[in-house]
């Protein structure tokens, strides 16, 4: 058996907890074992459920920021010596602070030391002397310690490891549904929000946070207010989703859904799916997950241009050009021919972002 410990941040619904539950869920669990690292905060359900799966899940006091380099270090040591398991690998998803986790897996005798960047910009708040401070020796301990350097985006890649060589090994989709979706399911979804069946519905899927920037989309919203038949439908939860709520209960054309799990058919709905994200994207999956339904997609400067996958769906506007967004978005068309919007599906799967392919590819770097 090849064993494999993942280190999350937060186990929960973010791309880290994504990926992760894509490449277990896809591969042999006959062959493979997985056991997990989180940090106190993570999602209680979710680690239940990896729990119930019968993977074995860690949860720590907190992060390096909260213990402190030392104590982080001690306590992740003592968990690999004392698992009962000899680890072949280490799948570290926490960014900066990966270096502590795999410094520890060195001592450990962990043979393959992965860092996986997700992100492309330091995400969580921190003052100017801890930054200068912290980062060139966080820096220094996961290039020193990781065997095998990751990211889901080259912009990612750059970001955590610099001029040195990584791999880009773009997050995946199951595309499957998306080829399974019936006019019928589009049309009753359709009833649910409410909406006419003439409106040009822009959907942003997302978690409702400030890296999302849903305050811009309610900006845009204002500026549309005279297009009424152009909505604006947020699919999430997070932090923020109250206080978006209470914003955009001042606006006709805004409807907020929540958290829902139809994601491939509200896919298929909307006729453009936008996301004007602040710095720190990764490679969202979500606009993978657009074009998988043929959707047009409009995304900020801050989003990687390697979400345009060659199917010419998807257009860059800098944040600061709210008059080009709005000229965009009022250039958007209903777009029902389904036909054509499943052939994006199927070419998507043809460039390899299904998930068994994305699986296949963890495997070749856990069989190196």
């Amino acid at each position: 058996m090849y064993n494999v410990l993942h280190v999350i941040g937060h186990i929960g619904r973010g791309g880290d907890t994504t990926v992760a539950q894509d490449i277990v869920t896809n591969m042999d669990n006959t062959k493979i074992h997985f056991d997990f690292v989180t940090h106190k905060g993570a999602d209680k359900e979710k680690v239940k459920q990896f729990r119930k799966a019968g993977f074995r899940v860690f949860v720590m006091d907190g992060d390096v920021r909260e213990l402190g380099m030392v104590k982080y270090y001690k306590s992740i040591l003592e968990i690999m010596k004392n698992a009962g398991v000899k680890y072949d690998a280490i799948h570290v998803h926490t960014g900066m602070q990966s270096g502590v986790a795999l410094a520890a897996a060195k001592k450990a005798g962990i043979p393959k030391r992965i860092c996986h960047s997700h992100v492309t910009a330091i995400q969580r708040k921190a003052s100017f002397l801890k930054k200068v401070i912290a980062t060139p020796i966080f820096r220094y301990l996961y290039m020193k310690n990781a065997t095998h350097k990751i990211a889901c985006s080259r912009d990612a890649g750059k970001f955590l490891y610099g001029d040195s060589d990584f791999t880009v090994i773009y997050n995946a989709v199951d595309i499957a549904p998306y080829l399974d979706v019936s006019v019928s399911q589009i049309e009753q979804r359709e009833s649910t929000i409410k909406v006419d069946q003439d409106d040009i519905l822009i959907g942003h899927v997302a978690r409702m946070c400030d890296m999302k920037n849903q305050k811009f989309i309610l900006k845009l919203a204002d500026k549309m207010r005279k297009y009424p038949n152009i909505k604006f439908v947020l699919v999430g939860d997070g932090p923020d989703f109250s206080k978006i709520q209470a914003m955009a209960a001042n606006y006709s054309n805004v409807v907020l859904l929540g958290r829902c799990s139809d994601i491939p058919v509200l896919m298929k709905l909307f006729d453009c799916v936008i996301l004007p994200s602040l710095p720190g994207e990764g490679f969202p999956v979500t606009m993978i997950e657009a074009q998988a339904g043929g959707c047009r997609c409009i995304i900020s400067e801050n989003v990687t241009t390697e979400v345009e996958v060659g199917l010419n769906l998807v257009k860059s506007i800098p944040l600061n050009d709210v008059s080009m967004w709005v000229k965009e978005l009022k250039r958007v068309k209903k777009n029902r021919d389904y036909a054509k919007r499943d052939e994006c599906a199927k070419q998507l799967i043809h460039m390899g972002f299904g998930k068994k392919e994305f699986a296949d590819k963890w495997l070749a770097v856990y069989n190196e």
